[in-house]
């Protein structure tokens, strides 16, 4: 055989080429190879030639190797089975041999089939030994149940003992094999080699075809089997030997009181003693849900839309906080229809299972997307096209039969979203949480009391035998308890009546929770989740699923939820009825496992069944219902179990002999039957869940589900957290969920509707859609009963029959609501609790999806703050919240007043609270309302301070604050609670503390319909006086984008509105001035109001949307277009780093590719090929190589035209504002924006106060390329000017900070039209109102020679005089320049931002001339000064307006001389007022009457009118006596003329006679003034007067400006960011700007305050203050009486001499 030889190169390194003529065909083989020739992935040498190219001997290779994979496969999968058959037969050899009679072995197949059998006599069936034989294979494992033995007798081996020889059986079996299989074959080749040629030949000759066939196969795949043989030891090694189990084993194990699983044991074997530390966490999530009940959303599109609709309800709910979610839904357990269950038939409950669904969230992906694509995964065919398994089955549909129609399942969807505080979000801690996996127990069907008797007596002769003797009376009631299309009770028709036998059936049970359980009672004492959760573990023999604490409700469920199985019933006798000494944390007690609760169980059963046969028991709701006949039942079952317990030997009850005793003195044999049968008939979903409730601690959202009872009800309670059901009479369906918003997204969608095969049985009823919100305060239980087989009534056991049954959706749903405690008030009907959905004003349903939430938010907010506008116009609901607000101030008000409110510090005249962003936009109102009211006592608290002092049993101290218990005085204040959404935790836990304290309590939210708005409604009984509202809605609704925009701008927006309400409230009542202090008069708010209004058009340039969201035209969107230009350019610098690594990336890629680096590629290029520069060009391409990074971000630096001296580092933005919620709500924003952004393009934000600590806190940091963005105060107002020139300054110094001639990058915004020289970028928003007395004033003064041209800029002298030079930069002469900042000198060339084309032309629109139609009064056309020169322009005007006010001139007012001058012309004053008021007082009674008044002040300025005279008087008279005294005319004389002028009347009532505050209407604010004022009076000294609300319009308005343009810049920001990703990836990268990582839009958890500690605290505090509201009024009316008896005055604890007689 001749071989082929080709030449062949490969490059070396060093780019050597290497030449290469060795053979390429194989060798012979050689004997060094012969061992491993028959290895079929090594090498195959079979055939004695090589194959040719052309006959064929590629595909003969494929098939051999096709042939050893099929052989390997085959032997893994019988070793796997050899491998836990040997853990089963050593299992059942070992356990043979154990004394006890009733030790036996059962696999996991055979439990499925019966529970309570062994595996001795069982009888295997062909699914037993599938399901083995599937679970061997493919799971490799299975499952080994050992019988407990409590004594070890003769030298009997203990189960631990048992179990552990058990497991390691396996894999020494597996080792041994391989091994063995190893030798053989070697010593099979040593032998073989040895033999010689014509030897083999005649044996070969003597076999038979067909064996020397198999010993060939044989031969040739030896390696092969061993390969599998040693698979499979190190499998079992891993597993049976080192403890390793997969999660999916461990979440299907069943574990006995000490069991094994081969391949899985290790890990499952938890011993009494040795339960791990569990730790407790505090969760924020929600629970939510849908059920189907017309069949219509499933038989039509498959469930799709009923997906949208839970998706729908995920996105919402998510906005709580969530990391994880997860869905569980039931269906069918058998496809063969849903009666199927053994020993069933047709009129049994049907067997179903649940499919539970869950997920954890990824940083970068959408939960709500998540969720569904896994129900998708676990619940559609996967070639349904996305449709729900069974939806075009007779199990979910209707059918022509009447009957099988009532039969069909109806699909419900139970979820929960959850967002971990203690621990990493996982899996196992996902919801729905279960405790105890599936398994298959005897269970009895329970169905209605109506549907069960159909006309039947009882055992007791007809009579009705209730368990509580009082629920007779109250059953009546219950019968006509009745809601909206109700049928009577009682009226039965084709209803199934479940036989009262056995059935096999599923048990499994499944809870969301939201909140925490703390503690549980068990025997009258209380343990903590954490012992609870170590007892779970040992009284169910299952080991604990999760260390959350929702996983041991679930566990508490599967021991309470034992109706209709005996065996369940048993364990719960034993578990809480006979408690004894056996604590929860003793780990010395041992409880029976489930197969002997079994045995146990057949007992119980088997009495059962002989009473029905012998009495023609037809349901057995002839037993539950009857006193009697249960008393009967048990004394069967005791006559039964007697003699066994007598009998030392049974071993059925012998495990129950440390629990059960039956001595004739004190045996408890009678209790622990009456409570197995109790619960056997008691203990239904509706029962369970009271149950767990009284006895557990903690705050519960919770829904519970099982598999018995998923076919017809649902329960769910609220204790602590919040949970509401929505029912859709019109569409069939029902939502439930944590979230209050949620629910309402069944409003967005419509049944789907089309042809389908299947009719519905659902009769849809024109009614509005209604919404039940259970009260979370005293916890609330409701069952959902919607009935099965034709039984419309509730199915609920003899405990929960008393309670009254609402049917809603046109009878089609049973409500059943239980109170644990209602501390507000009364329980009054449910319907009048229902809140309507549909065609209610005061309920706005979810927002459509839209692609960018943020932008949507931004555009929107023109158009809220526009009807906020509007509607405070109108009688809705704001001016009723008003109109209440307004009299509980005047109440307040008129207590100082008359004195019976006393002024001291610690009083709270009205206290605002809230969280976060609310709680700054609180802090700016406050200091607002303040600063107007300086002797009104107005706080703002943060929620989790008042929580943390008035909310706990130990109150947490407010470190660093200066609020105590002692320290606030809550005597009733006005509350005013902020929050958005109203469902944050602490604002919500307030509303309901805080009414302990107060009853005047408002909230500004986003609609109307919110918890906290619940809270409040609720205050009053019926809730319908509109009067008595107290919410206040900016009617934003729901809004889930996380960075928070418009719902900022609208609270910031309706605060303004409540703050002029106020005022006006205040001032218009002279002693209420009085007593408050009052500084603002209604001039000022006037001034406010149009500057309120105004705002809306800046708002539209800002944002380029105009009031009814319509798009602005181009020449409208100049400041916009800036503001985005800035938005881009700063993306650019966020970006460079990743657009650099990828152009690294591609030219590593290509130069490596190609051979070529660039400067070697040149040099070849140019002929360069000597070896003298190959050393030298491959050095320079090293050093390209090295510094690739930094050469590709200059080369975007310079083609960008950005500055290319910044650091080549992460950025950092710094963000300043004066007013300190614009800077904070402004960082909230933009570091949620880059939340999920990647590393490679993140951010970091900080914030601070330019006129405060910016400069100390964060120039430090400034490093080249650090961007700042601050906002500026309108410097152009004399009450600002000096604000703006120290944030200027702040700018300057951290502008000024320079390494290798490069700093920071500043950009400001503001309104006055200076830039810095530092800055780099000064973005100057329009001023949309007019102009204030001191610009006028300025203007006037400068006159022509002052007037800035289009090409000259403002400055100071040295003498403080204006000049003007030319300006450095003029953008009308630059539009073809691609810079967008100006050039100065400390910026060098080349740093212009030329940043694309698109910048360019946004640029090029802002260039646009002034309109032809500005005047002087224009702000935006005047001149443009630094805040230097404003300083300089107005001290002189101030300077002039002093000098002739005073007649003196100019002098030095530091003068000692002057000072002195000052001081003693103020000690005469006094007694020149003196002789004043006696020369006016003609009539000498020592008061000063109006009269007297006019004529006096005729007499020094005649050009007072008597309107403003009168005005004056009034505003002198501080007791309202008509009278002056000389005290109140000292006063008035004192007060400065202007601020009298400013208090001149003004009407604010509108046409309407509505009290509203009026518009100003001047050209300029101050003209009216200016005109009015008497002669002599200085302008300027006027237009300080206007100081005040100067200062409101910077906190009001244009601070509000300023936000708004920031979140436009920091959108684009943003957007440019998380569209690159996508795009550069196609579509593989990117992540949701609105979303963060924590998904966290609601804090609706308790942080940091316990939810538990606050709702007691708001129990005991109520009852407390209802309790002082009782001894006060007896004390009042005893004081009454013996004041009526006596005739004496007692209110000061006088005695009167009779009683004293006495």
């Amino acid at each position: 055989m001749c071989s082929k030889k080709t030449p062949s190169s490969v490059v070396g390194g060093g780019g050597r080429i290497i030449k290469d003529e060795d053979d390429i065909a194989s060798p012979s083989p050689s004997p060094s190879s012969s061992t491993y020739k028959n290895f079929p992935f090594i090498n195959d040498s079979s055939s004695n030639s090589p194959p040719s190219q052309y006959d064929g001997g590629h595909s003969s290779n494929s098939k051999k190797r096709r042939h050893h994979q099929a052989i390997f496969l085959a032997a893994y999968c019988l070793f796997g089975i050899l491998h836990e058959l040997f853990h089963v037969l050593v299992a059942k050899t070992i356990l043979a041999l154990r004394s006890s009679p009733s030790s036996a072995v059962l696999d996991s197949s055979k439990l499925l089939v019966s529970s309570s059998s062994s595996i001795g006599n069982d009888q295997l069936t062909t699914s037993s030994i599938g399901k083995f034989l599937s679970r061997a294979i493919f799971g490799r494992y299975t499952v080994i149940t050992i019988p407990s033995s409590t004594t070890v007798d003769g030298g009997m081996m203990s189960n631990e003992m048992a179990a552990s020889i058990i497991t390691h059986s396996g894999w020494i079996l597996s080792l041994f094999v391989a091994l063995g299989m190893h030798y053989y074959h070697l010593c099979h080749a040593r032998r073989h080699a040895d033999t010689s040629a014509k030897e083999n030949s005649t044996k070969t000759k003597r076999v038979s075809s067909y064996f020397s066939w198999l010993a060939a196969v044989v031969e040739t795949a030896a390696p092969t089997i061993i390969l599998a043989a040693y698979i499979t030891a190190i499998e079992s090694i891993t597993s049976d030997l080192m403890g390793f189990v997969p999660k999916m084993v461990q979440n299907l194990l069943l574990v006995g009181t000490s069991s094994t699983a081969s391949s899985s044991s290790s890990a499952n074997n938890s011993s009494d003693n040795n339960i791990p530390i569990q730790l407790q966490l505090l969760l924020h999530c929600g629970n939510f849900g849908i059920l189907l009940l017309n069949s219509q959303w499933i038989n039509i599109d498959g469930g799709k839309r009923a997906l949208n609709v839970l998706e729908k309800m995920v996105e919402v709910t998510m906005m709580r906080g969530a990391q994880s979610g997860g869905v569980v839904t039931f269906e069918p357990a058998s496809r063969s229809g849903v009666s199927v269950g053994g020993g069933g038939g047709e009129d049994t409950n049907p067997v179903i299972k649940g499919v539970r669904s869950r997920v954890v969230n990824a940083k970068r992906t959408v939960l709500s997307q998540g969720v569904r694509k896994k129900i998708e995964q676990d619940n559609c065919s996967l070639l349904s096209g996305g449709k729900l398994k069974g939806w075009n089955d007779v199990e979910f549909n209707a059918t022509s039969s009447s009957r099988t129609a009532a039969k069909r399942l109806v699909r419900g969807f139970f979820g929960h979203t959850r967002f971990a505080t203690s621990s990493k979000a996982s899996l196992d801690g996902t919801h729905p949480h279960q405790w105890t996996p599936r398994r298959t127990l005897t269970c009895y069907g329970f169905q209605s009391k109506e549907g069960a008797l159909q006309g039947e007596v009882d055992l007791d002769g007809g009579s009705e035998h209730y368990l509580d003797e009082s629920a007779k009376s109250r059953d009546a009631g219950r019968r006509h308890a009745v809601g909206t299309g109700m049928a009577s009770v009682g009226q039965v028709k084709d209803v199934m009546r479940v036989t009262p036998k056995g059935q096999l059936m599923g048990v499994e049970n499944f809870v969301t929770h939201n909140g925490d359980f703390e503690f549980y009672k068990i025997g009258g004492k209380y343990y903590d989740c954490e012992a609870i959760q170590e007892w779970l573990a040992r009284a169910l023999h299952v080991p604990m699923p999760a260390t959350v604490d929702s996983a041991a409700i679930a566990g508490m469920i599967d021991l309470l939820r034992v109706q209709g199985c005996f065996a369940l019933s048993v364990r719960y006798a034993v578990c809480f009825e006979l408690v004894g000494d056996a604590r929860p944390t003793d780990s010395s007690v041992r409880y029976p496992t489930l197969m002997q609760y079994e045995a146990i169980g057949k007992i119980f059963e088997k009495v059962l069944d002989q009473m029905v046969m012998e009495d023609g028991i037809k349901t057995l709701e002839q037993v539950s219902a009857s006193v009697k006949s249960r008393s009967n039942l048990c004394n069967m079952i005791k006559d039964e179990l007697m003699p066994l317990f007598t009998k030392d030997s049974n071993a059925v009850v012998t495990c129950l002999k440390s629990f059960v005793t039956v001595d004739e003195e004190g045996g408890n044999l009678d209790q622990f039957v009456k409570a197995a049968v109790d619960a056997f008939f008691d203990n239904d979903l509706f029962n369970t869940t009271r149950v767990f409730l009284e006895n557990a601690k903690g705050s519960f959202g919770l829904c519970v589900t099982t598999s018995l009872d998923a076919h017809r009800q649902v329960a769910m309670a609220a204790k602590g957290q919040t949970l509401c059901i929505a029912f859709y009479p019109r569409k069939g369906m029902i939502c439930y969920g944590s979230e209050q918003a949620a629910v309402k997204a069944g409003l967005n969608y419509e049944a789907p509707a089309g042809a389908s095969k299947w009719g519905s049985d659902f009769r849809c009823v024109d009614e509005d859609a209604v919404r039940l919100d259970l009260d979370d305060l005293g916890g609330e239980i409701a069952l959902l009963d919607w009935g099965y087989a034709g039984d419309n009534e509730p199915a609920v056991s003899p405990p929960g029959r008393a309670l009254p049954v609402y049917k809603l959706m046109g009878g089609a749903v049973n409500v059943i609501t239980f109170h644990q405690q209602n501390a507000m008030e009364k329980s009054s009907s449910l319907l009048k609790r229902l809140v309507t959905l549909e065609n209610n004003e005061f309920i706005k349903p979810l927002l459509d999806d839209c692609a960018d939430p943020v932008l949507g938010d931004i555009q929107d907010i023109p158009k809220i703050c526009h009807n906020i506008q509007e509607d405070w116009k109108d009688v809705g609901l704001n001016r009723m919240s008003s109109w209440h607000l307004m009299q509980c101030i005047k109440k307040r008000l008129k207590g100082k007043v008359d004195g019976t409110i006393e002024n001291h510090a610690g009083q709270i005249d009205i206290l605002v609270t809230g969280c976060e962003v609310s709680l700054w936009l609180a802090e700016q109102f406050v200091a607002d309302l303040q600063k107007c009211f300086p002797k009104l006592y107005v706080k703002a608290v943060s929620s989790n301070k008042l929580l943390g002092l008035f909310g706990q049993e130990l109150s947490m101290p407010a470190i660093g604050f200066p609020y105590t218990q002692k320290g606030m005085d809550l005597k009733d204040p006005i509350v005013l609670i902020i929050s958005h959404s109203g469902g944050t935790f602490a604002p919500l836990a307030c509303s309901n503390l805080l009414q302990s304290f107060s009853s005047s309590i408002f909230a500004v939210c986003s609609e109307w319909d919110t918890q906290v708005g619940k809270q409040l409604r609720s205050i009053y009984s019926g809730g319908l006086d509109l009067l008595t509202s107290r919410i206040f809605s900016t009617e934003v609704g729901v809004r889930p984008a996380e960075p928070c925009s418009v719902s900022v701008v609208a609270t910031h927006q309706l605060l303004t509105n409540i703050f002029e309400h106020i005022c006006m409230t205040i001032i218009s009542d002279p002693k209420f001035r009085f007593v408050t202090g009052s500084i603002i008069n209604e001039r000022d708010l006037q001034t406010l109001e149009r500057l309120n209004i105004d705002n809306i058009k800046a708002l539209e340039r800002i944002v380029g949307v105009d009031r009814k969201g319509n798009k602005l035209h181009d020449m409208l969107l100049n400041k916009e277009a800036e503001l985005r230009a800035a938005g881009d350019l700063w993306s650019e610098h966020i970006l460079e780093n990743a657009k650099a690594y990828i152009m690294t990336f591609i030219y590593i890629v290509v130069t490596v590719t190609i051979g070529y680096p660039l400067i070697s590629g040149i040099a070849d290029a140019a002929g360069l090929r000597d070896e003298r520069y190959y050393y030298i060009t491959r050095f320079f391409d090293s050093l390209i190589y090295f510094w690739l990074p930094q050469i590709n971000v200059m080369i975007l630096r310079i083609v960008q035209g950005r500055n290319k001296r910044h650091r080549m580092v992460g950025r950092t933005v710094v963000i300043g504002d004066p007013c300190p919620w614009v800077a904070q709500s402004a960082e909230a924003f933009l570091s949620k924006i880059f939340a999920c952004s990647y590393s490679i393009a993140g951010l970091n934000v900080l914030s601070g106060n330019p006129a405060d600590h910016l400069v100390h806190r964060h120039t430090h940091r400034v490093v080249r390329g650090s961007l700042l963005v601050c906002g500026r105060p309108d410097g152009r107002l004399t009450a600002l000017t000096t604000l703006e020139a120290s944030t200027c300054l702040a700018v300057n110094q951290a502008s000024s900070i320079q390494s290798i001639g490069g700093t920071c990058e500043s950009i400001t915004i503001g309104h006055n039209k200076s830039k810095l020289p530092l800055s780099a970028k000064g973005i100057f928003l329009e001023s949309v109102r007019p102009m204030f007395l001191c610009e006028k004033l300025l203007v006037e003064s400068e006159g022509d020679e002052c007037r800035v041209t289009a090409t000259g800029e403002m400055s100071l002298t040295a003498t403080g005089n204006l000049k003007v030079r030319p300006a450095a930069f003029d953008n009308s002469k630059s539009s073809k320049s691609m810079s967008f900042f100006k050039k100065t000198s400390s910026i060098s060339e080349g740093d212009s931002l030329n940043v694309s084309r698109r910048l360019s032309s946004l640029i090029k629109r802002n260039t646009s001339t002034v309109p032809s139609g500005s005047s002087d009064d224009d702000l935006n056309s005047t001149n443009h000064r630094s805040s230097a020169a404003l300083l300089g322009a107005y001290a002189n005007l101030e300077k002039d307006a002093k000098s002739k006010a005073s007649k003196v001139g100019d002098h030095n007012k530091f003068d000692v001389d002057a000072i002195v001058e000052e001081m003693i012309k103020e000690r005469k004053g006094v007694d020149q007022y003196r002789k004043i008021f006696e020369e006016i007082d003609v009539d000498g009674s020592g008061e000063l009457d109006f009269d007297e008044f006019v004529e006096a002040y005729k007499r020094i300025n005649p050009d007072v009118s008597v309107t403003q005279l009168e005005q004056m008087f009034k505003e002198a008279d501080l007791d309202g006596s008509g009278t002056l005294d000389f005290e109140e005319f000292v006063e008035m004389v004192k007060m400065p003329e202007v601020e009298v002028l400013g208090k001149l009347s003004v009407q604010n009532r509108d046409d309407r006679g509505l009290a509203q505050v009026m518009p100003s209407t001047e050209r300029y604010f101050g003209e009216e003034l200016r005109k009015t004022a008497p002669k002599g009076t200085g302008a300027f000294l006027m237009s300080q007067s206007q100081h005040l609300v100067m200062e409101l319009y910077e906190s009001r308005i244009a601070s509000m400006q300023r936000f708004v343009a920031m979140t436009v810049m920091f959108h684009q920001m943003g957007s440019r960011v998380q569209n690159f990703f996508p795009n550069i990836s196609f579509g593989l990268l990117g992540y949701r700007m609105d979303r963060t990582h924590s998904i966290m839009r609601i804090a609706t958890t308790a942080s940091p305050v316990s939810g538990a500690d606050v709702r007691d605290r708001m129990v005991e505090l109520l009852l407390r203050h209802k309790i002082n509201k009782a001894v006060t009024l007896f004390s009042r009316k005893y004081l009454q009486w013996r004041n009526a008896k006596y005739g004496t005055n007692l209110s000061r604890g006088n005695t009167p001499l009779s009683e004293k007689s006495e």
